[in-house]
């Protein structure tokens, strides 16, 4: 099992129709890759945890690194893993208050001086439960 954690910054403001569709789009391709996960969106930014095999969670995320509605895409984490944290998610979702997705952002600082300097980390349980605590169950609404 693998896994690839990311950031980016959402082209324009999503509404919840966009939304909406994203999601879709992600479930219905997930579902035929085997990919499982958790999509969180807050102040214009999405948080997303692909898992799966290698070359399938890294096919899909080319196609996101692509896709016109995010910019800035940044990886967190890409490594092995032991589990699926997500293993019944296609893909969870939850949209974020400002505050939550900030709890997030405290956590996993992309943008503080030495984040890039070390080796991608594999994201550790914890966080990943941290991220699982914000949706109950994958079929959250929008």
């Amino acid at each position: 099992m693998h896994h690839i954690v990311y950031n980016s910054c959402a082209v324009g403001q999503q509404t919840t129709a966009d939304l909406t569709f994203l999601l879709q789009q992600a479930r219905t391709n997930n579902a035929q890759l085997g990919i499982t996960g958790l999509l969180l969106y807050g102040n214009g930014s999405f948080v997303q945890v692909l898992e799966g095999e290698e070359a399938a969670v890294r096919h899909i995320y080319g196609v996101i690194q692509e896709d016109y509605r995010h910019t800035r895409v940044l990886t967190l984490s890409d490594g092995p893993i032991q589990r699926r944290t997500f293993q019944n998610w296609t893909m969870g979702f939850q949209p974020l208050s400002g505050e939550n997705f900030e709890r997030i952002s405290g956590y996993i600082n992309p943008y503080r001086s030495n984040f890039l300097d070390a080796h991608l980390p594999v994201i550790d349980e914890g966080m990943l439960e941290l991220l699982k605590s914000f949706v109950e169950d994958e079929s959250s609404q929008i």
